[in-house]
């Protein structure tokens, strides 16, 4: 399920991958290049990554959200803040099975929408 949601991740319309900014070095990492995009500073963990896939054997990602919708995911046990309130991001635990894979999905296209301007 991992393997499928970085496909998946890889093929959003204008991110690219590079060394992730703020996660471990082994994390892959998304990001919008200059000009593409207009979500706020707070889409954005650091310079224009907007997410980040820990390694295989994890599977958990940090995404950014509006903060209605961490309240949402932490509600519905998909995820937990960011104990550094400073680091605008969300876990999301990694997907263990098709019917999990589609919910993570679901959350890592609110997290590009919200960086490409499309989400308040």
């Amino acid at each position: 399920a991992v393997s499928e949601l970085w496909q998946r991740m890889r093929g959003l319309p204008h991110a690219y991958m590079a060394p992730t900014l703020v996660s471990v070095s082994h994390a892959r990492s998304l990001f919008l290049p200059e000009g593409v995009g207009s979500g706020p500073s707070e889409a954005f963990q650091r310079g224009r990554e907007f997410a980040h896939l820990h390694p295989h054997h994890d599977g958990s990602l940090h995404i950014t959200l509006p903060e209605a919708m961490k309240d949402e995911v932490e509600a519905a046990g998909w995820g937990e803040r960011h104990p550094n309130p400073q680091q605008n991001v969300i876990l999301i635990y990694g997907p263990r099975d098709r019917a999990e894979l589609e919910i993570v999905w679901s959350l890592v296209q609110r997290c590009y929408e919200y960086a490409m301007g499309r989400l308040a």
